[in-house]
């Protein structure tokens, strides 16, 4: 193929159409995080360099050079979540497809969430999609039940050695969800965006869901509401059928209603 006075081989289209594609992941892993500000930032950094070099600013010139001899490494410290998050996106198999509940599963979840609330009991429910959670079961204790409101419900009991951390929901081999762990800890959300009113609870579920694809259903016992977590985004506050139809949604691929808060 010819182009003006270009000439492109297939392997030039094809060299071009990898680094476009890179290039689109980047752009779409950050986008809406603080590391897309951070990138605002630095093209302004790369538009005040080129500006001194034009004028001949060599002090300002020196400084942006000294800066920029240790680029990458700035790179990997500003962007090192973005980075760990993104590697992890490229490892999961693209041929697997994420586990969807039945029916049964997601009531099973809403009633146990109403029994918690009932009860003036707060919890952590995680649901274990393409990313695996297996290094954070490390922290917990290996379960491996059968999902059953009541079960759910007493591993949260203040009176029960359980009831600190989360539950991971988790497929088995034969492709059944179980609940694999319990008092199993979460990562703290970074962001210093989370609001005042809430707790370690929520605080957790934003910091897991910032790095994996999982989703997190909240019941906070001094809110008395339940929020669902995911892709580092707290939801509304949801009850009933509500809850269930968004549960659903939301584990089948679909986007949760925004928080309108």
């Amino acid at each position: 193929m010819v182009v003006g006075n270009l000439q492109l081989t297939f392997m030039d289209l094809l060299d071009i159409g990898l680094v476009a594609l890179v290039v689109y992941y980047v752009l779409r892993l950050i986008r809406g995080t603080h590391a897309e500000q951070m990138l605002i930032g630095l093209v302004v950094m790369l538009i005040l360099y080129e500006v001194a070099r034009t004028f001949g600013l060599l002090t300002v010139e020196w400084i942006f050079n000294q800066v920029f001899a240790v680029f990458i490494v700035i790179l990997v410290v500003l962007f090192q979540a973005e980075i760990r998050k993104g590697l992890m996106r490229v490892a999961v198999n693209p041929l697997s497809t994420p586990v969807l509940p039945k029916e049964a599963l997601v009531a099973d979840v809403v009633a146990a969430t109403e029994m918690l609330l009932e009860k003036g009991w707060g919890a952590l429910i995680v649901f274990e999609r393409e990313m695996g959670l297996k290094h954070l079961d490390e922290s917990g204790v290996i379960l491996n039940a059968r999902v059953q409101p009541e079960l759910l419900v007493s591993l949260f009991s203040p009176d029960t050695p359980l009831h600190d951390g989360a539950v991971v929901l988790a497929s088995n081999a034969a492709g059944e969800v179980q609940i694999r762990a319990a008092r199993v800890l979460l990562p703290l959300a970074k962001s210093k965006t989370v609001r005042g009113e809430y707790g370690t609870r929520h605080r957790a579920a934003l910091g897991l869901t910032e790095e994996n694809d999982a989703l997190v259903v909240v019941v906070s016992e001094e809110r008395e509401d339940i929020h669902i977590v995911q892709n580092g985004e707290m939801g509304p506050a949801l009850r009933g059928h509500v809850l269930t139809a968004e549960l659903e949604k939301r584990l089948s691929g679909q986007r949760m209603i925004a928080d309108e808060e």
